[in-house]
C-alpha cells in the first residue's frame, strides 16, 4: 500500500510527521546498536562456554581415571564420584547455555536486525516523502 503524503494538508503536519519519523529512525538506529551488542556478547560467552565445556570435560575424564584405580577407600570413592557427578551437572548446563548462544535465539537475533534494516529504509523513503510534500506545499 502506497503511503498518501496528501493526507499532511500543511507545513506544520509535514514538520511534525517528520519529527515522529526522525525520533522512530532514532529508535531502530539505538536496537541495531543493541543488536550488535548482544551479537559480539553472545560471540564471547560461547568462547567462554566453549573453553569452560573444555575444562569441565577434561576434569571429569581426570576423574574417571582416578576412579578406575584399584584399592580406593570407601571416602575417597565417594568423594570422588559425588565431585564427577557435580562435574557432569555443570558439563549439562553448559552444553544448554551453548545452544542458546548459538540456536534459535541467534537466528531469531538475526531476522530482527533485518527487521530493523527494512524499517529504517521505509522510514528513510517516508522522510523523503515528507520533504517532497513540504515543498509542493511550499510553493
Amino acid at each position: 500500500m502506497a503511503i498518501d503524503y496528501t493526507i499532511l494538508t500543511d507545513l506544520a503536519q509535514c514538520d511534525a510527521a517528520d519529527a515522529d519519523v526522525t525520533f522512530e529512525l532514532k529508535t531502530f538506529a539505538a536496537r541495531d546498536i543493541n543488536a550488535d551488542v548482544a551479537d559480539e556478547r553472545a560471540d564471547r560467552s560461547k568462547t567462554d562456554i566453549t573453553a569452560q565445556l573444555s575444562k569441565v570435560t577434561g576434569e571429569i575424564s581426570s576423574l574417571d581415571y582416578r576412579l578406575a584405580e584399584p584399592g580406593l577407600d570407601a571416602k575417597v570413592l565417594s568423594d570422588l564420584t559425588d565431585e564427577r557427578e557435580a562435574l557432569v551437572v555443570l558439563r549439562k548446563k553448559l552444553t544448554k547455555c551453548s545452544q542458546q548462544v548459538t540456536g534459535t535465539n541467534r537466528f531469531l537475533a538475526q531476522v530482527d536486525v533485518e527487521q530493523i534494516a527494512q524499517q529504517v529504509a521505509l522510514l528513510t523513503t517516508v522522510k523523503a516523502g515528507i520533504a517532497t510534500r513540504r515543498a509542493a506545499l511550499s510553493s
